[in-house]
């Protein structure tokens, strides 16, 4: 029998009556088995109360939303034997249907209370229309942040309001449960509002916005752009972290020195205070200041180191050697400008103490054994390579600017590094609008600005678990920022491991699917309007279902999200798609490595049976089958382009695969390679890629082999 539809949208009949525990934040209520109401809906009931400015009292429509609903048996239990329950002939609505709402307040003159008066026993309780429903949740159209619907009415629309953001926010679930999605929605309706946006994001699934932008509608087709902290990412423009200012501890721990390698830390603290006098003494900045810089001032010493020794002589040999090695580097081919460079180097060390105890460090490292100044060397090369420290920081401008969201991919970096960046971006922000509030000469901007940190857990957590830079910049900001138009918007799936004195800051909370008990527990002690039913209602919360509390709603609101414009790379994979993927790759390299067998056997006028054993021929340079594997991967996954130059028998191209690109030179004539990817001794990957597409385009002339036959005849 088909339950008829409940009249209660349009103020009708009512649906149940007041029976059992009453108090003025909640209530029980017996229930019309025929328009029994679903789990969330919201009811109210009439009652009598004197609101804040009333004269007197005043009948008022108390709102109540269903957190509990209850089917209780009557003439049979659990424990009657089933012979007995098979033979039994129960009517339809013989059952009581009990439920319990919990009272989010009465809507007087604009503003919401809570009710001071339990509702009494035998009250109406009515399902509420959809019009109370919307008057009851309404938000300012100037201040509306359109997010979605409420949970159980599809029609009346959730908004949150825009002015909870300066309370800092907190989107909170379990992996899967939509918490970017969540985000990207807020991302969108802040854009629509004009806001200044910096995302900080870890796994890079926020860059997909930029390609998305134009989706929002005219005027939002620049509105996303993409700072990349690695070079070799996706990205307008390479972020810069200066080192100038940087301490050598700072620098050391970034470049991921171990804490008990102290003579490499030395090694760096040392050439750290000779590079600033260097920089002074040659007017270059920019050539000494920098990781390159540091790194020739590491070689110098360890050149300085080995000739000493030879020599037999101690610290002032050494200086000697450090200092000469250094004035050639500062004039390069200019021998009397070297000597001119020596003479002042010599000058700022004789009378400038930091300059001695910056070479006085380096000896005391090196002195013994320059095996630190090369593991130095590594670890700032290793760093360099990252391309975001430099000595010159990225203009402020580059990543703010008003109506555009700035995503910073911090994808591939160390956690360390993510970290010391996320550190680096807030802290810049943050001072930058407490100089315009306070008129402060240095970097400033002049418009607030939303912080979002993806995976927050990752920057903020306990100082007893571990120890970041960002937590303390977070703190602050989430303690002092809504005084200088700084705001943060924390995601998290494990709220439990964010610093509790931060997430308790983050007043505004939208809570959607959690399961683990420990995260619950950290979402009820950061928030007081949640409450322990609605705690015990979010695992029950399906994929796009989120509680929100806090300055962003009028009152607690369970909403469903709206579907998202823009695009975001963070939703889980298809097994069944990417496995077939596989199957398909894997006929690709098939059918690519047979027709560039036949292609090289031709061009030789051979009949090599394996592709490697075929271009070993071409190049007289050993090829591995797994390289060639991975090569004929590269092709089908990525892309590569080649040429040839007949004058030179030189191959030249690049590799393309994931996002990073390679540079590749094979000379034929005389069996040497080089790749951007470092290596030396045997071909890799990505020379073995741009050969084969080589073949593959037949690029090489017939003279190729030609050549090769009349230089490598007998080999052949």
């Amino acid at each position: 029998m088909a339950q008829r539809l409940p009249r209660g949208r349009r103020g009708g009949e009512p649906v149940g009556m007041v029976t059992g525990d009453s108090r003025p934040d909640y209530f029980v209520f017996s229930v019309d088995p025929s328009s029994v109401p679903p789990l969330y809906d919201y009811v109210y009931v009439e009652t009598v109360e004197t609101p804040p400015g009333a004269d007197a009292p005043v009948k008022v429509k108390v709102l109540a939303q269903i957190r509990a609903v209850r089917r209780l048996a009557v003439g049979v239990t659990p424990e009657h034997p089933w012979p007995v329950l098979r033979n039994l002939s129960l009517p339809r609505g013989s059952d009581t249907v009990v439920a319990t709402a919990r009272v989010l307040g009465y809507k007087w003159r604009g503003r919401i209370y809570l009710p001071r008066r339990a509702p009494p026993v035998g009250s109406w309780v009515y399902l509420a229309p959809d019009d109370l429903l919307v008057e009851f949740y309404s938000v300012e159209p100037s201040r509306r942040l359109h997010v979605g619907s409420l949970i159980s009415r599809p029609h009346v629309p959730a908004y949150l309001d825009v002015e909870g953001v300066k309370r800092h926010v907190a989107i909170i679930a379990a992996t899967g449960a939509g918490k970017t999605w969540a985000s990207v929605v807020l991302i969108e309706e802040l854009l629509k509002k004009g806001a200044t946006i910096v995302v900080l994001d870890p796994h890079g699934e926020y860059v997909a916005m930029k390609r998305s932008a134009h989706k929002l509608g005219p005027g939002f087709e620049h509105a996303v752009r993409v700072v990349k902290a690695r070079r070799d990412q996706e990205g307008d423009i390479q972020y810069k972290v200066s080192i100038a200012e940087m301490s050598a501890e700072e620098l050391a721990t970034i470049a991921g020195v171990p804490s008990k390698a102290t003579r490499i830390r030395a090694a760096i603290a040392g050439a750290k205070r000779v590079a600033r006098w260097v920089a002074e003494a040659a007017g270059d900045r920019a050539r000494w200041l920098g990781l390159r810089g540091l790194v020739r001032l590491l070689q110098a010493a360890v050149d300085a180191v080995e000739v000493t020794r030879l020599q037999g002589g101690g610290l002032d040999r050494f200086a000697q050697n450090l200092l000469r090695g250094i004035a050639r580097q500062v004039a390069r081919e200019d021998i009397s400008e070297a000597v001119r460079s020596l003479h002042k180097l010599e000058q700022i060390a004789a009378i400038d103490e930091g300059l001695a105890r910056g070479i006085r460090r380096l000896w005391l490292a090196l002195g013994k054994d320059p095996t630190p100044g090369y593991d130095a060397i590594r670890y700032l090369e290793e760093l360099r390579r990252i391309g975001v420290y430099g000595v010159k920081p990225v203009p402020l401008d580059a990543l703010l600017e008003p109506g555009t969201v700035t995503v910073v991919n911090l994808a591939g970096l160390r956690a360390e590094v993510q970290d010391h960046v996320a550190y680096n971006i807030m802290q810049r922000v943050f001072r930058a609008r407490l100089r315009y509030a306070r008129g402060l000469e240095g970097e400033s901007y002049p418009y607030p600005v939303v912080l979002v940190v993806e995976e927050a857990h990752r920057f903020m957590p306990p100082p007893a678990k571990r120890l970041t830079r960002s937590r303390e910049i977070a703190a602050t900001i989430a303690s002092e920022g809504r005084k200088f138009g700084v705001f943060m918007v924390a995601i998290t799936q494990r709220p439990s491991r964010i610093d509790p004195d931060v997430l308790s800051q983050l007043q505004g909370q939208i809570i959607l699917r959690i399961v683990n008990p420990r995260d619950q527990e950290a979402v009820r002690d950061s928030s007081e309007q949640v409450s322990q039913d609605l705690l015990d209602n979010l695992p029950g919360l399906n994929t796009g279902e989120a509680v929100v509390v806090g300055p962003l709603a009028p009152s607690p609101l369970m909403l469903r999200l709206r579907d998202r414009v823009l695009d975001y790379s963070g939703g889980d994979l298809s097994l069944v798609e990417a496995w077939a993927a596989t199957r398909q790759d894997q006929r690709l390299v098939e059918e690519m490595r047979s027709e560039a067998l036949k292609k090289l056997n031709r061009l030789l006028g051979m009949d090599y049976r394996d592709l490697a054993e075929a271009l070993a021929a071409l190049t007289r340079v050993d090829f591995d089958r797994d390289t060639v594997e991975r090569g004929l991967r590269i092709l089908v996954r990525g892309e590569a382009w080649a040429s040839y130059n007949s004058v030179t028998s030189t191959v030249y191209g690049e590799a393309r695969i994931a996002g990073k690109t390679y540079e590749v030179n094979v000379n034929l004539a005389d069996s040497t390679f080089s790749c951007s990817c470092g290596a030396e001794t045997r071909p890799c990957s990505h020379v073995a890629a741009v050969l084969i597409r080589a073949v593959l385009d037949e690029v090489m002339a017939r003279e190729a082999e030609t050549a090769a036959n009349n230089l490598w005849g007998d080999y052949l």
